[in-house]
């Protein structure tokens, strides 16, 4: 598939000729209404919830066409009747996305909530990379993937639409491209992702009923008293019910006597040792006016907070319980939709915190952080937790403390000092059901999921060796050098954080320095590495969105100013095992590693043995 900036204008269809009158603009909105709800609904914003979603694009469509004598008028000078309407669509659907006016959320349906047949995880993938777009480029994306314009064409038609950042738009489309088609196939094809064939459900019809029934009492009540007041009432009383209506409306299918629940001891007869093997925990999981609050929470949208552009769309299905609970004095719900964790607490009117969770597994499913107050953050661990210590990244040599843990739920964990002179870590150990002696260590920066601690030892022969848990003694030392840096990715949704020890070189005073790559990766697929000297700390450079220093780019190439104990500056420069030889300037270095005194300016390349060509990772 082409990528935004690779698609060319023999894409796009040739235009109609001569003029065109009310009666053809009409027979193109009806011949292609599918395609234009469809690309409506790509243009409105993910937030609003595929129900009011999938109505405001029908809304937009129907709109498109004025009355005739206005029509007639801006025909004037059109030639192609499709291009004209599919021009009103895309114009009305990045104004209802900058307004979110809920008056122009038409047709209204009330009773039944609308789904638009999707790819699920796909459509998931797809409103997740989207949320965080604008409008204009969200339309720039489905004018050029969808209506397959080409570059050139989109901008003409973004400018004749009257957007004057035509050109930004285009480039934040191209970025949003990138992510979008490698992960989101399934909303691409117009069989499977399709707004118009809707799956309907309805909403919650105890309380519709009960409110029905308080209403005629009201009503009943109000006509024995006064005929008078009662018209009076009765005049007044539509507006409560289009209130009534459209909170509704806003409220999911999702039904508390329909969540999920997993046995007791189903994580220990399972292949799959993740979030869908966590039983049911809590003293309130028979709670169902809780689970009830905690579910409208969701599909209502209000006072959600993502944790790194997770999508906070309510799930299709209903999702499976984890916890439900008292804890820190408030009421805790986890639930888990077999993508994301979504923690609400009734505190403060009642949050809800989402998070993605995908492809988790036995050490980033084992524990969840279940409540942050002041006093620090508590966890709920997964069943096959067996033990659990507290450790100080920044003292290795300190032995593992006790940590208050019951019910699966820990005491509360003081977060980093401000100085970084103490880093907690959370020591974890997996029952001898599904893993012999098997430890190892989860930090907590920020969001639900701690993230996952690995070390990767010096190079030796042979092929590369996979990351090993940070319990070791040398682990534990390479951490307490690096954590620190772990700072800056607070709330950006890490999943697990690497160090590999890339390289070890004897510098020119005779002492020896590790070359260490610490890379962490988020749950969205994004990573970062950054390269230091040890023990100096010296910078060797940093990437961000990369593969560099992962399973899948093994090759690294860093370098350093590094000045010796008698004043001399020398260029030091270290490649990863594949790195046979070394170009610094015009001068060839046989090895991976390299000091050159005064080359502080040089250009650095390594030569690798698979073939090929390396640079240093940028300062």
């Amino acid at each position: 598939m082409q990528t935004l900036a690779e698609r060319t204008a023999t894409d796009a269809g040739p235009a109609e000729t001569g003029s065109i009158g009310p009666a053809d603009v009409e027979a193109a909105l009806l011949a292609n209404y599918p395609a234009l709800v469809r690309l409506a609904y790509l243009i409105l914003p993910p937030a609003l919830g595929r129900h009011r979603r999938v109505l405001a694009a029908h809304g937009v469509v129907q709109r498109a066409l004025p009355d005739r004598r206005k029509l007639e008028r801006l025909l004037a000078r059109e030639t192609d009747a499709a291009d004209f309407i599919r021009r009103r669509v895309v114009q009305d659907a990045v104004r209802q996305a900058h307004a979110r006016t809920s008056l122009l959320m038409l047709p209204q349906v009330w009773g039944l909530r609308l789904f638009p047949r999707s790819g699920a995880a796909d459509d998931l993938a797809l409103d997740q990379v989207m949320a965080g777009c604008s409008p204009e480029a969200r339309a720039t994306w489905a004018l050029v993937r969808i209506e397959r314009l080409d570059v050139a064409e989109t901008e003409r038609q973004l400018r004749a639409m009257g957007f004057d950042h035509a050109t930004g738009a285009i480039r934040e489309a191209a970025e949003l491209d990138e992510n979008a088609v490698a992960s989101a196939r399934g909303p691409l094809d117009a069989q499977v992702f399709d707004p118009c064939a809707v799956r309907l459900a309805p909403t919650d019809l105890l309380r519709r009923r009960a409110r029905g029934r308080a209403v005629a009492i009201i009503v009943t009540t109000i006509l024995a008293v006064l005929i008078l007041l009662s018209l009076l009432l009765t005049a007044g009383r539509d507006q409560p019910a289009e209130a009534t209506s459209a909170v509704t409306q806003g409220k999911s299918q999702l039904s508390a006597d329909a969540v999920r629940r997993t046995g007791a001891v189903a994580w220990r007869d399972t292949a799959r040792v993740d979030f869908t093997a966590w039983p049911a925990r809590g003293g309130r999981v028979d709670d169902r006016e809780l689970l009830s609050k905690a579910l409208n929470a969701w599909s209502d949208g209000t006072l959600i907070t993502a944790v790194a552009g997770t999508s906070t769309t309510a799930p299709a299905e209903a999702p499976q319980l984890l916890y439900a609970g008292d804890v820190d004095g408030a009421a805790v719900v986890l639930f888990h939709d077999g993508r994301r964790i979504a923690r609400y607490t009734d505190r403060d009117g009642g949050k809800l915190v989402v998070a993605r969770t995908d492809d988790a597994d036995v050490t980033t499913a084992a524990a969840v952080a279940i409540s942050d107050v002041p006093r620090g953050v508590r966890f709920l661990t997964a069943p096959w937790v067996a033990t659990v210590g507290l450790r100080d990244l920044k003292d290795p040599d300190a032995p593992t403390a006790k940590l208050p843990w019951a019910d699966g739920i820990t005491g509360p964990v003081k977060p980093p000092a401000g100085d970084c002179s103490s880093w907690p870590a959370l020591q974890l150990r997996s029952s001898e059901a599904i893993a012999e002696k098997h430890s190892f260590l989860v930090t907590h920066l920020g969001g639900l999921s701690p993230v996952h601690l690995t070390y990767l030892p010096p190079p030796s022969f042979g092929a590369a060796r996979s990351p090993r848990e940070a319990t070791s003694g040398a682990a534990l030392v390479g951490w307490s050098r690096t954590v620190c840096g772990l700072r800056s990715l607070q709330d950006r949704g890490v999943k697990s954080a690497n160090n590999w020890t890339f390289a070890e070189q004897q510098l020119p005073d005779g002492t020896y320095g590790s070359w260490v790559c610490t890379r962490s990766d988020s749950w969205a697929g994004s990573g970062w590495a950054s390269v230091k000297l040890f023990p100096a700390g010296l910078s060797g450079g940093r990437a961000t969105n990369t593969a560099i220093c992962s399973r899948f780019d093994q090759n690294v190439l860093a370098t350093t100013a590094w000045t010796s104990p008698t004043g001399t500056t020398y260029l030091l420069a270290a490649g990863s095992r594949n790195v046979d030889r070394l170009t610094i300037g015009s001068q060839s270095v046989p090895g991976a590693v390299a000091a050159v005194p005064g080359r502080i300016a040089s250009r650095v390349s390594g030569h690798l043995s698979t073939g090929g060509t390396i640079t240093p990772l940028m300062k």
